[in-house]
């Protein structure tokens, strides 16, 4: 075969290249090489690579490939018009001319797009990410919020029943507290936040924990004709975990169900010892619409929701919450018959949680 057909060859290959003798000059290079450098043929060949890519970083990587016969890969800002991004792999070719000397060849690719598109998907997760920041808080802080509003309407429909003992409103009172504390902690978390703090786990009574979170959704209960029961078993044994978490939990539990019974129901909540000796299991059950086949594989996904105007974070964040105090949640449910969410949550926690 001729050298123009092998020239034919080097030629329809997509990377540039240029081969360098031991002076630093340029004795090939290939119509890509032409295009990317946007210079002739005719006044690469037999220039010094330094006029050819003003780059003193390539220049010495090419003295060092040629010194030590090595190869090297390199990425650099080539400013030829418009600035690019240029990657170079330097090689020794591993033949020498009659006089000893070595060449060695430079393969180059403009990355330029590569890296836009690069920084584009990162400043893209990082607005996603401030979304679902933005998006949980809004989730986080609604739910107590949604309480204090529902609370207070109850303490201004109190005030003008004088048969209502004083003792009423003062619970509702303790009930607003609560949720305002539950969102200066959240904010609190998220001032101090830096990715590295343990959480502060400490012995809590679920018993008081699921009463308290009865007490938080009575009035929206009420509001929506849902009736609740609860079996609590004795001499359950605290648990260690982070309060607020679990607390939130709770009443994501606890919301959604009433919110699945529209039309009114019953909802059951149940705590008992669990079957493993060191494990507390608690049931929230309603009497609801149920859940489909195909929402059941996707209800825990970030952003799912069944719910005109739902977020789609509260199951996700229920399950990471388990997850992360060792906890498990599973659900089962019948169209037009309720649904049934289960919890087992262990009593101990592993010291490096």
């Amino acid at each position: 075969m001729n050298k123009q057909f092998y020239e034919s060859i080097i030629n329809s290959l997509q990377y540039a290249f240029l081969v360098i003798s031991n002076k630093l000059k340029v004795i090939y290079c290939n119509r890509s090489c032409e295009m990317l450098l946007s210079i002739s043929r005719d006044k690469i060949l037999g220039s010094d690579l330094v006029e050819i890519i003003p780059n003193k970083e390539l220049l010495n990587h090419v003295r060092s490939v040629l010194q030590d016969n090595m190869t090297k890969s390199v990425e650099m800002h080539f400013d030829n018009q418009e600035l690019k991004i240029l990657k170079a792999v330097i090689a020794t070719l591993g033949v020498k001319n009659q006089n000893g000397d070595a060449f060695c060849l430079i393969t180059l690719e403009d990355i330029s797009e590569r890296m836009r598109l690069e920084e584009q998907l990162v400043q893209s997760e990082k607005s996603e990410g401030m979304g679902l920041l933005a998006a949980t808080i809004a989730h986080e802080l609604g739910n107590p919020l949604s309480i204090i509003g529902t609370t207070l309407k109850y303490i201004r429909d109190n005030m003008t029943n004088q048969a209502i003992p004083m003792s009423r409103n003062t619970e509702a009172i303790d009930i607003i507290m609560d949720s305002i504390g539950q969102m200066h902690g959240l904010l609190r978390n998220l001032s101090e936040f830096n990715g590295m703090q343990r959480p502060h786990l400490e012995a809590v009574d679920i018993r008081r924990v699921l009463s308290q979170m009865l007490a938080f959704i009575r009035k929206k209960a009420d509001a929506h004709k849902v009736n609740i029961y609860h079996q609590f078993e004795d001499n359950i044994p605290d648990c260690y975990v982070v309060s607020r978490d679990i607390k939130q939990v709770f009443l994501n539990l606890l919301k959604n169900a009433i919110e699945a019974m529209p039309d009114g129901g019953n909802l059951y909540v149940k705590l008992f010892r669990a079957d493993e000796k060191e494990a507390i299991g608690i049931d929230i059950s309603d009497t609801g619409c149920g859940i489909s086949e195909a929402e059941l594989r996707t209800i825990f996904r970030p952003f799912y929701s069944t719910k005109v105007d739902g977020k789609g974070l509260g199951l996700p964040l229920c399950r990471r919450i388990l997850d992360e105090h060792g906890g498990i949640i599973k659900v089962e449910s019948e169209l037009g018959k309720g649904s049934t969410f289960s919890v087992i949550l262990p009593i101990k926690q592993d010291v490096s949680l």
